[in-house]
């Protein structure tokens, strides 16, 4: 069976408010740290590559002893995900601690690239949605997470936080087959709202 790409963001791992915040169906937090790797697990295959757009965890101390359960956890969490391949874009709760990113296969701030078995626009991947991206007028498309389905989907944008994917990951070519259905964004609207011109002098 040939590999795939699967995407996902905003995990939370660990986190025992996010049940609260994100009305997630389980008692605790181990419950749900079972179900989203369960859910996971049922998709990706052992050859196939996750995009894990950030917030792997949810906010947790990263110094001292303290700091030493955190990362024992989080590397517990990536062990128990079965695919080979795990590439993070980091969010807001992912440290910037070497030891963190060795977890991970590789680590970015902003991840951009061509190519997907339907298409070659350039996907652009980040934790966070942009009202503008790289290619946007050309068609590239634009995933992210942090919004957990709270901030409208833009464009071709799309959220791919588990909390709006039935807590799971989708592949990347589902999102992308989603996405290049919608037309592109008119550079006249846009223009035509830009921000009057200013003086920098008080």
């Amino acid at each position: 069976m040939a590999s795939q790409v699967w995407v996902t963001a905003d995990t939370h791992f660990g986190h025992e408010e996010a049940i609260r915040l994100f009305a997630r169906p389980a008692r605790d937090v181990r419950e749900m740290d079972d179900m989203l790797l369960d859910r996971i697990n049922a998709h990706v295959g052992k050859r196939d590559t996750l995009l894990h757009l950030g917030d792997f965890t949810g906010p947790m101390s990263w110094s001292g002893d303290e700091g030493d359960a955190s990362l024992a956890r989080a590397r517990d969490l990536r062990e128990r995900i079965r695919c080979r391949r795990v590439e993070l874009v980091r969010g807001n709760h992912d440290p910037r601690k070497r030891r963190f990113r060795r977890i991970f296969d590789a680590v970015h701030d902003i991840l951009s690239f061509r190519g997907w078995t339907g298409g070659d626009e350039r996907i652009v991947c980040c934790h966070y949605p942009m009202r503008s991206w790289q290619g946007m007028w050309n068609g590239a498309l634009h995933l992210y997470g942090h919004a957990h389905g709270a901030a409208p989907e833009e464009g071709r944008s799309c959220d791919v936080g588990v909390d709006c994917w039935e807590l799971g990951p989708v592949t990347l070519d589902r999102a992308c087959a989603m996405l290049v259905a919608r037309p592109l964004p008119a550079r006249e609207s846009h223009h035509a709202a830009r921000q009057p011109s200013r003086t920098a002098l008080p």
